[in-house]
């Protein structure tokens, strides 16, 4: 999936107005999923993602020496307030888009690697995606 497609999906489904809201939407759950992965997983996982994504995914910042500790709420509040998002529907919305079409790029054992290192209640969001 293309960058602008991943936008437009992720747009459509969490009801932003633009491709530049889908956009920052899309930004903010790449980081947070980024700083809830370890490093090699984190680095593992770029290797899959096409150029921009990839930029974006690095625009995390450097891998963290420990993944966060984001349960699904703090999740989705990181991807609320760094996305810029009206509320906690439109940031399920949008991480639930992400998590599809990040699921579509990434190989199945990429995408279960990511799976096994998310706590119960995000993990369950990564698969209904």
């Amino acid at each position: 999936m293309r960058p602008r497609q991943m936008y437009a999906r992720v747009g459509v489904e969490a009801a932003l107005d633009s491709l530049d809201e889908a956009q920052r939407a899309t930004a903010a759950v790449l980081h947070a999923l980024h700083d809830r992965l370890t490093p090699d997983e984190a680095a593992h996982a770029a290797a899959q993602l096409p150029g921009e994504l990839k930029a974006m995914w690095a625009g995390a910042g450097p891998a963290l020496d420990r993944p966060l500790k984001l349960h699904r709420r703090e999740f989705l509040e990181r991807v609320r307030e760094e996305g810029g998002l009206a509320n906690s529907i439109q940031a399920e919305q949008a991480t639930d888009a992400v998590f599809a079409a990040l699921k579509e790029q990434l190989s199945e054992g990429e995408a279960d690697d990511i799976m096994a290192q998310l706590p119960r209640d995000l993990k369950w969001q990564w698969v209904r995606a």
